[in-house]
């Protein structure tokens, strides 16, 4: 049996991937386990996406946006900003003009590169942030109002290690 994996236009036979097939108790794992992280995602997101909407004004993605202004308070190029949030230059591009419109944030002309960009968040932008945090995390609290504080504790390290395998193994080695 030929299995094909299709990926934007091209269509791959897995044999061509050189990918060494683990063991079908070890696949089952590995696709348990991230069908049991999507289960939990689609739980969380759509509800904290649209009480954010709702009473903040805002989504989840200029959220996470403007978390990293207001980690960078004195700016942060767009490229930076793009590498951080894990979305290509142009979604960032759309996001803080949108932003920049809504008087959250300002984007300013670098100074030590006339091409590019930075941005800035504005006073209402940290207040916006600020509120959106309160909402984001008096959600959270609600949807886990009935899981045992042990229960998160001990699921968060193991994942904190996940990521963080992921993310060297991701990573160009040169």
């Amino acid at each position: 049996m030929q299995h094909q994996i299709y990926s934007g236009k091209t269509s791959h036979k897995i044999e061509d991937l050189n990918i060494k097939s683990p063991p079908d108790d070890q696949r089952t794992r590995e696709m348990r386990f991230w069908l049991s992280l999507l289960r939990v995602h689609n739980t969380i997101f759509p509800e904290l996406n649209r009480n954010l909407r709702e009473n903040a004004g805002i989504g989840l993605a200029k959220v996470d946006l403007l978390a990293q202004l207001a980690r960078h308070r004195d700016g942060i190029s767009m490229s930076d900003l793009s590498t951080a949030l894990k979305v290509t230059n142009g979604n960032v591009s759309g996001l803080v003009n949108r932003l920049v419109k809504d008087g959250l944030v300002r984007k300013e002309m670098s100074t030590s590169d006339r091409r590019s960009f930075t941005a800035k968040l504005t006073n209402e932008g940290l207040e916006t942030f600020q509120a959106a945090m309160e909402i984001h995390q008096v959600t959270l609290a609600k949807l886990m109002a009935d899981v045992e504080k042990d229960v998160v504790i001990e699921a968060t390290e193991p994942l904190r290690k996940l990521a963080g395998k992921l993310k060297l193994k991701g990573q160009k080695v040169e």
